[in-house]
């Protein structure tokens, strides 16, 4: 399913306001001409690199005549506006058309290409192009090109003049036309298209997507604002140069996708600036400048190949760790009273291979000689989700609860060894060892769930009764994912590792309950986690061996509960009630009315009661199991 918030309830609003608003005060505080120069050029690169991105990086087209469609946008300005007297702002706009229509006749050859043979045509037809403007010398001035051409005016008011400020702010614009356009477009039925095709081209054309069509659609759409910046670009410099067509511009629009990271509006945008700001600096350099240019293209590609985008997707991904971390170590020591408060069991920090994590025990004092309950929480929760729990199962089970790495008040952790159902399950057998406990009945809500369907399966600690809650058993994956649960917004977003505000208000709402004071701490928890823990979770799926866990099911070899939400907003009750289980307490799934994903929280008294009295079912099951014969 395909997950697309509108803007303003991303992450990516404010840095895009941040942005907007430095770009429209930069003029007035860098008045020099010279610096409003370098920017208006960077504005127009950036509009030609992000639309060469979207056949490039979006839809996998190595279409290497998108330079010339600049070109074309160049000399449409240049004899509409000086040979032929039409008003200068419409052969902007004209630029914008001429180039569409030329995009749409070099489509044509290319439609069933693929590889080196786009390359090849397209780089053929440029250089076609520019025969025919060397050629026309009559009407394109040949390789001399055209020179004086109109400037924009408005009314009397001439662009050029004050530091060519009329100029920035009309680029400017253009740009922020273009990616509006951009952004608009790749979240369209054409854009799913356009990815499909780039990521698995017989699968979508097996679902009916049109390759043809897709593609010539794809080059036209990617040249309307590269014929319009052209021609923005011949009124601003007012010069029509066949170099335009040459391999030196080609190179350095390539060279803004390549640093800037493709396969995103974002990455080109940032590529464009850097390399303009980088080619201006280095211009006293001389012959140095290409060299250093080249080199850190090198640089960018050889450790960043995802350019500068993933690079600062890395450094996000840093800070958001250091943020979650932080947030961890402020409510080790502040909150410690309050959460044992809340639980009335002690709380400690036990070190495990995988980092520092917080246990919540009412034993051994309290617990001694009574049955461990082990209660596993979900995702982007804490183990205070039990803290109902804890109260009312206190008096007759030693009850224990431990924070997930990336959760709570546990450290964060590597998440390539840590954040997957095989090491949190490691943790769980840590935790228990450290209690002494051998013998438990296992409680497991949503991830939690198959933390301890892999605890029981594996074997490690006798499971003497297993419950769960929010998780449906899976046999194949990732199949069984669209099986088993009912494909939402919320869903993805179980997966998603930065959280906007409203998603993460979102997501604590459908995982456990609306923002409340009862329920704040919960939503706090969603805040605090590890994004990375929802990422690689997702990722790390196959290496749990559900297969092992099914068999454990279906032979029946542990009392088995399922204490689901009637209207669990995450999945699909019928997968669950067809799986085949051995020994399901009382033969099928146990609905919890109106308790959603987290029933033990929203309905405590009725799940309370049904798991108690699955618990003394267990409990003289095991009994008689254990009765000589």
């Amino acid at each position: 399913m395909r997950y697309d918030p509108p803007l303003h309830k991303t992450q990516g609003l404010l840095p895009l306001i941040l942005a907007a608003v430095a770009l429209l005060v930069y003029p007035l505080v860098f008045e020099a001409t010279y610096f409003r120069h370098v920017m208006i050029l960077a504005f127009i690169f950036a509009i030609v690199a992000t639309n060469w991105d979207l056949s490039l990086g979006y839809a996998g087209l190595f279409n290497f005549g998108h330079v010339a469609l600049f070109a074309v946008g160049i000399y449409t300005y240049a004899i509409l506006a000086k040979t032929l007297g039409v008003s200068p702002w419409l052969a902007i706009l004209a630029g914008g058309g001429t180039a569409a229509i030329v995009a749409l006749l070099i489509a044509l050859p290319v439609l069933r290409l693929d590889g080196i043979y786009v390359i090849l045509v397209t780089i053929a037809l440029s250089q076609l192009i520019y025969l025919v403007v060397i050629s026309w010398s009559d009407v394109t001035g040949g390789t001399s090109g055209m020179v004086t051409l109109p400037t924009l005016k408005i009314g009397d008011y001439r662009l050029s003049k004050d530091g060519r400020i009329g100029y920035y702010y009309i680029g400017l614009g253009l740009l922020a036309l273009n990616i509006a356009f951009l952004y608009l477009l790749t979240r369209s039925r054409l854009g799913r298209a356009i990815m499909a095709l780039r990521d698995n081209k017989y699968y979508a054309i097996a679902r009916g997507v049109s390759e043809a069509r897709t593609r010539a659609l794809t080059l036209t759409a990617s040249a309307v604002f590269t014929g319009i910046a052209g021609a923005f670009y011949g009124a601003y410099l007012r010069v029509a140069s066949p170099d335009a067509f040459g391999m030196g511009f080609l190179t350095l629009v390539l060279s803004m996708l390549l640093v800037g990271g493709t396969g995103t509006i974002w990455g080109p945008l940032i590529g464009a600036f850097a390399i303009s700001f980088l080619s201006e600096w280095l211009a006293g350099f001389g012959p140095w400048q290409n060299i250093i240019v080249a080199l850190a293209i090198i640089l960018v590609v050889v450790f960043y190949p995802g350019g500068l985008w993933a690079a600062l997707q890395q450094l996000r991904e840093v800070a958001d760790g250091l943020r979650s971390q932080t947030l961890a170590r402020i409510g080790r020591r502040r909150g410690k009273s309050a959460r044992e408060a809340l639980t009335g069991a002690r709380e400690r920090m036990l070190k495990t291979r995988y980092g520092q994590i917080a246990v919540a025990d009412t034993g051994p004092t309290t617990g001694a000689g009574k049955p461990a309950l082990l209660f596993l929480h979900g995702n982007s929760a804490c183990k205070e989700a039990f803290y109902k729990q804890f109260r009312s199962f206190a008096d007759r089970y030693r009850v224990i609860a431990f924070d997930l790495p990336g959760h709570g008040v546990s450290d964060n952790a590597d998440p390539e060894t840590t954040y997957n159902v095989d090491a949190y399950t490691r943790i769980a057998e840590e935790v228990l060892a450290d209690c002494g406990v051998t013998r438990v009945h296992v409680f497991g809500w949503s991830l939690g769930g198959y933390v301890a369907l892999e605890l029981a399966a594996r074997g490690t600690v006798e499971v003497t009764s297993l419950a769960i809650c929010g998780t449906p058993p899976l046999a194949v994956v990732p199949d069984d994912m669209g099986r088993a649960y009912v494909p939402t917004a919320h869903m993805v977003l179980t997966a998603k590792q930065y959280f906007s505000r409203e998603e993460a208000r979102s997501y604590g709402q459908h995982a456990t309950a609306p923002l409340s004071e009862e329920s704040a701490f919960l939503h706090r928890a969603v805040r605090r986690t590890d994004g990375r823990a929802r990422a690689y979770m997702m990722t790390k799926l196959s290496i749990t061996d559900w297969p092992r866990q099914m068999r454990m099911l279906a032979e029946g070899r542990i009392p088995t509960a399922i204490l689901d939400g009637s209207d669990d907003p995450f999945l699909n009750h019928d997968y669950v009630a067809g799986l085949k289980y051995g020994n399901l307490w009382k033969g099928a799934p146990q609905d919890i009315q109106d308790g959603k994903h987290a029933p033990f929280f929203n309905r405590t008294d009725a799940f309370d009661l049904t798991y108690f009295s699955f618990l003394r079912f267990a409990e003289n099951d095991h009994m008689a199991g254990d009765a000589p014969a």
